[in-house]
């Protein structure tokens, strides 16, 4: 690689490992710089993220042990085994939920805002660095999700001046890749280097076959060699899993947690007895990724563990129920409400286990009422599934299961009769399922949804406008659960509701602190700091945002709004340029289109200015701030019958505005029509927060001009 080519972010395509770090080869490795390898078989989700952590973290450790505090949970997210060196996070109750009482399970965004905190990690350490850090990702084609996400988002957010990321893969991403962006990023912000094919360096003697096939065993399931698979496959059975279990033995020895997520069951799978070795790792590391949240890899567990009983594992029979339940919820939380659907019907069809049946009727049930496409949406049918659970868990026998299983469908139901516009039922169902916890389990048990069912209380009571009592809630359920950045979040959301913009911001910054970053937490600053007249603030607030999720429409157009309506020199440009990003993911996005109208006009661009809020009325015509622009730059440009025409339109779909009638009132006069502007500024002076002084002075204005007009014709 050419050491004075421009610094940047590289991508580099080569068929193999070897190919790929020839290319490479041409690089000064500075002794901070790291190269992992991303290939899933060998610890699953965050394989190279974790890997690179175990290697950078303990520098960064050395150097400036205060730098890790604000990341620990998400250190620990991808590398568990540094543990002992950053602290354990701190505990909520959906962590330490025993896995028969898990009932919350992470949004699919979890993972992206893990992602976002390391690389802000990743940024905060690179800037401390002269000349910055370089890492290098290898194999990235192989890479779980939560890799590949990363990669995209820390391609998107870092200046390679300050952290130069290399990636490697032996092929372009395709279309099937598009949901985590890597592919798109790469294209954008990645310079593409070619890798010449470079076969198997000469070597004096060349290995034995059996030291190949070490090799090929050794690399956990991740070697491209085709001369040590050769090797490897040319082995009897017997020696292929007497090899296995040595190296099989060695990663176990190891005691690093993420291998028993990839390396450790692949290397039991192909030992002896794989039935009985690799089953439970399987099963436990689809246990761990579901409650962690990485769903792709808990698809790809089941995946093997229904391999295994297809193998004629009689012992697992259960497991079609278990799987069919696992996939329906993540096909649900991945979007594909379809496929979800699919699953949980079929899996309906082969169970006659009572409670089977009623977790089924109930994620039927929740599909319909939540994770549905929303034109899909059937709250009547979400209710039918639900009232069904709710039958069936009052039947079950044994006590604790009966009011558990009624008090969690009634839980349910009262979501869907929330969305059916119900939300005194609601809240009722709600406070029966909270009483029949308290009165038939012990106070110990099942804290997680006891918790859960007081948040989802205080939400409903905040729908009925009863807001002192939904933080009252908040405030207990906190008390129970301090380290849980949601319930912070939304207390801080109720507060600012309630007038309590000070309360509203100590809670975000609480919410902040315990865990990694989101989006609509700095949305919802912005939006505060702007009411307590912190610009400047909401402004970066709002940037905080956008660098977060550039996706995030609200964000895109509250800042290019602020930015047009402070006072504060030429914001148009920058405006503008926040709207063009926006609206390449949102080409017809009409409210984008009109405020890039305003923003180019700000900028004297009055063409770009019509074209854009032309486009914003033909996506959208009764979109009357559209109309209100286009008439100011009509009125600027002396065609008075354009302005007035669009502004009678806008107060036809707005109704009653001080501002809209006084600029009416405005164009009537420029028209030549007094009598017809005092008529508009007189209906403006009945309206609240009119500019008094400014109406009456034009009310006068034109009553001087009848007055004359009346002289004159006399």
């Amino acid at each position: 690689m050419d050491q004075h080519a421009p610094l940047d972010h590289l991508w580099i395509v080569g068929a193999t490992r070897r190919d790929r770090a020839a290319a490479l080869g041409g690089s000064q490795v500075a002794p901070h710089d790291i190269a992992v390898d991303c290939h899933r078989a060998a610890r699953g989700p965050y394989t190279g993220v974790g890997s690179m952590l175990r290697a950078l973290v303990p520098v960064i450790s050395a150097a400036d042990a205060d730098l890790l505090a604000a990341h620990v949970p998400a250190i620990l997210c991808a590398a568990p085994e540094l543990e002992p060196l950053v602290g354990s996070a701190p505990d909520t109750l959906t962590a330490l939920a025993p896995h028969d009482e898990r009932t919350r399970w992470y949004s699919i965004q979890r993972t992206q805002r893990i992602s976002n905190n390391l690389v802000e990690l990743l940024l905060a350490y690179g800037q401390t660095q002269a000349g910055g850090i370089t890492l290098a990702f290898d194999t990235v084609h192989e890479a779980d999700h939560t890799d590949r996400e990363f990669l995209a988002i820390a391609l998107r957010r870092l200046d390679a001046a300050v952290v130069r990321l290399v990636v490697g893969s032996a092929a372009v991403p395709g279309p099937a890749d598009a949901q985590d962006g890597l592919a798109q990023q790469l294209s954008v912000r990645a310079r593409r280097v070619e890798a010449a094919a470079t076969g198997r360096p000469p070597t004096l003697s060349s290995p034995s076959g059996l030291v190949l096939a070490r090799a090929y065993v050794a690399a956990d399931g991740t070697s491209d060699d085709e001369a040590a698979r050769a090797s490897y496959e040319g082995l009897s059975g017997e020696e292929r899993r007497r090899l296995h279990d040595e190296r099989g033995a060695a990663v176990e020895a190891s005691g690093e947690y993420s291998l028993r997520l990839g390396a450790l069951p692949y290397h039991r799978l192909h030992g002896t007895d794989p039935l009985i070795q690799a089953w439970p790792l399987y099963a436990q590391a689809e246990g761990y990724c579901m409650s962690m949240g990485y769903y792709h890899a808990v698809l790809e567990c089941l995946d093997r563990l229904e391999e295994l009983v297809s193998q004629g594992n009689s012992r697992h029979g259960h497991f079609e129920q278990h799987a069919g339940l696992r996939r329906g919820q993540i096909l649900g939380l991945m979007g594909d409400s379809a496929g979800s659907e699919a699953s949980y019907l079929a899996t309906l069809a082969l169970t006659r286990v009572p409670r089977d049946v009623i977790s089924l009727q109930y994620a039927l049930g929740m599909l319909y009422t939540r994770w549905q496409h929303p034109a899909r949406r059937d709250h009547h049918l979400a209710t039918t599934y639900l009232n069904t659970a709710v039958a069936l868990a009052s039947q079950l026998e044994e006590p604790a299961d009966r009011a558990f299983y009624t008090a969690f469908m009634s839980n349910g139901l009262a979501l869907a009769r929330m969305h059916a516009g119900a939300p005194d039922e609601a809240l009722e169902l709600v406070e029966f399922a909270l009483s029949l916890l308290d009165r038939e389990l012990v106070i110990d048990k099942h804290l997680l949804h006891r918790s859960v069912l007081r948040h989802n209380r205080a939400q409903l009571l905040a729908v009925l406008g009863r807001r002192a009592e939904a933080i009252a809630d908040l405030d207990e359920v906190i008390g129970q659960d301090p380290h849980h950045p949601e319930y912070h979040f939304d207390r801080g959301n109720l507060r600012f509701q309630d007038g309590d913009g000070p309360g509203a911001l100590i809670d975000y910054e609480r919410a902040e602190s315990l865990g990694p970053p989101f989006a609509e937490l700095y949305h919802n600053r912005a939006e505060i700091l702007a009411d307590l007249g912190d610009l400047d603030g909401a402004v970066r607030s709002l940037e905080r945002a956008l660098d977060l999720d550039p996706a995030n429409l609200e964000s895109a157009i509250s800042l290019a709004s602020l930015l047009l309506d402070t006072d504060q020199g030429d914001q148009g440009g920058a405006a503008a340029e926040i709207l063009r990003r926006s609206l390449a993911a949102n080409p017809e996005q009409p409210r984008l289109l009109c405020l890039l109208g305003r923003a180019l006009a700000e900028t004297g661009d009055i063409p770009g200015a019509e074209a854009a809020l032309g486009e914003a009325l033909r996506h959208d015509p009764d979109l009357y701030q559209a109309l209100v622009a286009r008439a100011i730059l009509a009125f600027g440009t002396g065609q008075y019958a354009q302005a007035l025409a669009d502004l009678d339109r806008a107060v036809d779909l707005a109704g009653d505005d001080p501002d809209l009638l006084y600029n009416r009132g405005s164009v009537h006069e420029a028209l030549g029509d007094p009598a017809a502007a005092i008529g508009d500024y007189q209906r403006a002076l009945t309206l609240p927060d009119c500019d008094t002084a400014l109406l009456e002075q034009r009310c006068a204005a034109c009553r001087s001009l009848l007055t004359e007009s009346a002289q004159v014709g006399a």
